[in-house]
């Protein structure tokens, strides 16, 4: 009876704890139960990208919808070669050549969802979740500084700030950069030089970017499949903050990329409800396999997850894949409310 009574504790206690839970100011925690990446017994993960291979994510489990001259939207539902599981991704390729259209940040203080901020711009085509908890990000917006990278630690964790290795920087209406300060989790800097390294940046080369981690892709080189350890063992008791255990645990995840072919795109996939999310490494991969750009950086994810998409998903909302921060329903609800954004709007 005793060890009836157990089991159902533990079977009750992640919806107890609220499921994705809330953020700020404490970091996500996720649920105890998701599963670390496991490779598939044969078959994905064997494409290579490389300067010159152009691809289009086509063919089965893969739509594909013009949402305007220049822009877009791929939607992907079914089982994905690389990790041998079911996924629900979604992405928005934006030609960044088509001068009908800006990149910009947005951000709002005090915090609220994606789709808020998307339905507070008329002009609005699309937008994803951008950063990490601010104690842990540089961000600086039309030359301003708005976070400065204030912690060497994740929250109260004493879990050393691996999360500002790289930037990506939007340094005119349609040209946009990726930065890379060297990643504190392998010893290359420490978290005062990527914050001097960040504070060092001319504002009138670079007016606006924000720090996140890791960097998935850095000009054709896989870099996102070496930043967690898959070869050692992680005890259960870790903290799930730790690098390699953040980033070998299948998540929602979201990214941006640039192809050499100038084309910049909005890149989430779902986790925790009906899709199964992916680690780093597998995302790395994916992005490649389908997309090939030149360069790609992990941005906040997990609970933190949600794209925008002007006239898809929700009617109301816009939102395209499925946020389980709030709820764990198959629809497309439950935002967590952040401070940045990533848009794509028409001038």
């Amino acid at each position: 009876m005793k060890l009836n009574r157990f089991i159902l504790l533990a079977v009750l206690m992640p919806l107890l704890l609220g499921g994705c839970g809330g953020k700020e100011p404490v970091p996500e925690l996720p649920p105890p139960v998701s599963p670390e990446e496991v490779d598939p017994p044969s078959g994905g993960g064997t494409e290579e990208g490389g300067s010159g291979k152009e691809v289009t994510p086509l063919g089965e489990g893969w739509t594909a919808k013009q949402i305007e001259e220049g822009i877009i939207y791929y939607a992907f539902n079914g089982t994905d070669e690389i990790t041998g599981k079911h996924q629900e991704a979604f992405a928005v390729d934006i030609d960044l050549s088509n001068p009908n259209y800006q990149i910009k940040y947005v951000y709002k203080n005090p915090r609220v969802t994606t789709s808020s901020a998307f339905r507070s711009d008329p002009k609005a085509i699309a937008a994803i979740n951008a950063n990490y908890e601010i104690g842990s990000i540089y961000f600086r917006l039309n030359g301003a500084e708005i976070y400065g990278l204030p912690n060497t630690t994740i929250g109260d964790t004493g879990i050393p700030n691996w999360k500002s290795e790289a930037a990506f920087a939007i340094t005119g209406d349609r040209s946009v950069k990726f930065l890379w300060a060297g990643s504190q989790k392998k010893g290359e800097v420490t978290v005062p030089q990527q914050r001097d390294y960040y504070k060092s940046l001319s504002v009138t080369e670079y007016p606006s970017f924000m720090t996140s981690a890791p960097m998935l892709i850095d000009n054709f080189v896989k870099v996102g499949e070496s930043f967690a350890d898959y070869n050692k063992t992680l005890p259960s008791s870790l903290s799930s903050e730790d690098p390699d255990k953040h980033q070998r645990t299948l998540h929602p995840r979201t990214a941006v990329a640039l192809t050499e072919k100038n084309h910049l795109i909005f890149f989430v996939v779902d986790g925790r409800i009906k899709s199964k999310g992916m680690s780093a490494r597998q995302l790395t991969r994916f992005l490649v396999k389908w997309f090939n750009p030149q360069y790609a950086l992990n941005l906040d994810g997990g609970g933190s997850t949600t794209m925008c998409v002007k006239g898809e998903g929700d009617s109301y909302s816009h939102v395209v894949n499925y946020p389980c921060s709030e709820n764990t329903n198959y629809d497309h609800t439950g935002e967590r409310s952040r401070d940045v954004f990533l848009m794509v709007v028409k001038k």
